[in-house]
C-alpha cells in the first residue's frame, strides 16, 4: 500500500486564454461519458481570442447538447502538431470525480478532480511511475504503471485504488507481461491483461481484482501489439485488435475463452471509421466513406453477429463514437479534413439520422 503524493495545480478556467470574448466556432476534439448516464463531456478548441496554446475549453451536458456547462481543464502545455497539447486521455466516473492522463517527455502523469473540475491535482501513484493506461469502474481504479527512462518501460505492475485515488495497492503482472506493454480492461473485480503478436497470444484474467492471475487458452487475434477490450458485463467482451492497416473485431459471452469475429467489411485503421460497444449484446460499427460500406453505420448484434443497417454518417473522418443508450449518440464528425469542418453531431433515434450540435 503507498500513499499518494499530492500536488495542487491551478486549474485553466473556461476563459482564462482569451484577451476578449470568443465568437468564432469551436472545433470538437475529444468526447468522454460517465457509463451509464447521459452525462457527456466535451473538449474543444478555437482560434479566436487565442493568446497562447493549447486554447481548449471543457463543457458538460446532460442532454445532448441543448444546454452545456462550463467547466475546467487541468493545466496544460503546448505540443507542436497536437491540438490537445499534452492532453492524451480524460475520463469520468461520475460528475464529481474525473481523471486525466498528461504527457511530460517520457512520463505520463495521472491529475485528478474531485469536485466537478473545480481544481485538479496531479496523483503520483509512486516516486519514479509513469501511469501508461488507466481503467475506470463503476466503484473502483485501475492502472498500469512501470519504470521508463527515454521511452523505454520496464517493471510493469497493475495498481488499484477507490475513485478517490488516494492510496493504491500494487499487484505484480505474469513475468511473461513484466517487461513489456500490454492491454488492461476491467469490470468490476475482472481484470484482463492481453498480449497480441506474431506468433504470442496472451491472455490473462483476473476475478480479484488483480491479486491472482490464470492463463486463458487465447485465440491468435491477429493483433500486431495488443487488442483493445472493453468488457460491457462480467463475460461480455469487445475486442478492437490493429493488425496493421487494418482493424478487426470480435466478440466474447464467456470472458475471453472464446472469439467470434464481428468483422464484415475491410476496416482500415486510417480509413476514418469508428467503434463504440453499448452494451453486453450491442455494438455500433461504421466503416468509414469505403467504397464497400459507403458510410453506413451498422449495428452489430451478439451472439449471432446480426447486422442492422441504421443509418448513414457523412463524414471523412470519425472520431469519439459515443452512444449512452440503444437509442442517444454522439460523433465528431470531419466532413473535409479541416478543423472548420469538424462538428460534433448527435443521434436521437439510434444513428439513423444525426443533426449537428452548436458548442458554445
Amino acid at each position: 500500500m503507498v500513499a499518494l503524493i499530492l500536488t495542487t495545480v491551478s486549474v485553466v478556467s473556461a476563459t482564462s486564454s482569451l484577451a476578449a470574448s470568443t465568437t468564432s466556432p469551436s472545433t470538437p476534439l475529444m468526447v468522454a461519458n460517465v457509463a451509464g448516464t447521459s452525462r457527456l463531456f466535451v473538449v474543444s478548441g478555437f482560434i479566436e481570442g487565442c493568446t497562447y496554446e493549447p486554447c481548449l475549453r471543457l463543457e458538460e451536458t446532460t442532454d445532448f447538447g441543448d444546454h452545456f456547462t462550463m467547466l475546467h481543464l487541468p493545466a496544460l502545455s503546448y505540443v507542436a502538431g497536437n491540438p490537445l497539447g499534452n492532453l492524451r486521455t480524460l475520463t469520468f466516473a461520475n460528475a464529481q470525480d474525473g481523471y486525466a492522463l498528461l504527457t511530460q517527455g517520457s512520463t505520463t502523469n495521472l491529475y485528478v478532480t474531485l469536485d466537478g473540475t473545480r481544481s485538479w491535482h496531479r496523483q503520483q501513484i509512486a516516486t519514479g511511475l509513469t501511469t501508461s493506461q488507466l481503467v475506470i469502474t463503476h466503484d473502483r481504479l485501475y492502472a498500469v504503471v512501470a519504470h521508463c527512462v527515454a521511452h523505454h518501460c520496464e517493471g510493469y505492475r497493475v495498481a488499484r485504488s477507490a475513485l478517490n485515488a488516494k492510496t493504491w495497492k500494487f499487484n505484480s503482472v505474469p513475468t511473461t507481461l513484466a517487461k513489456s506493454g500490454f492491454s488492461l480492461a476491467a469490470y468490476d473485480q475482472n481484470v484482463w491483461l492481453n498480449v497480441q503478436a506474431p506468433r504470442v497470444a496472451l491472455l490473462y484474467v483476473s476475478h480479484d481484482g488483480g491479486r491472482v492471475w490464470t492463463r486463458e487458452p487465447a485465440r491468435p487475434l491477429g493483433s500486431v501489439s495488443a487488442c483493445g477490450l472493453t468488457p460491457e458485463s462480467m463475460t461480455a467482451l469487445w475486442a478492437q485488435c490493429p493488425t496493421g492497416m487494418l482493424v478487426s473485431f470480435f466478440y466474447s459471452s464467456n470472458g475471453g475463452d472464446h472469439w467470434s469475429s464481428v468483422s464484415r467489411f475491410e476496416f482500415s485503421g486510417t480509413g476514418g471509421g469508428a467503434f463504440d460497444p453499448v452494451s453486453p449484446s450491442r455494438a455500433l460499427l461504421d466503416y468509414g466513406n469505403t467504397a464497400a460500406s459507403e458510410g453506413r453505420l451498422y449495428v452489430v448484434n451478439e451472439p449471432g453477429g446480426r447486422f442492422v443497417d441504421v443509418g448513414k454518417l457523412v463524414c471523412v473522418d470519425i472520431s469519439n463514437l459515443v452512444f449512452t443508450n440503444a437509442r442517444h449518440g454522439v460523433v465528431i464528425c470531419d466532413q473535409n479534413y479541416s478543423p472548420a469542418s469538424t462538428q460534433l453531431l448527435r443521434s436521437l433515434d439510434g444513428g439513423a439520422t444525426w443533426s449537428r450540435v452548436k458548442l458554445p
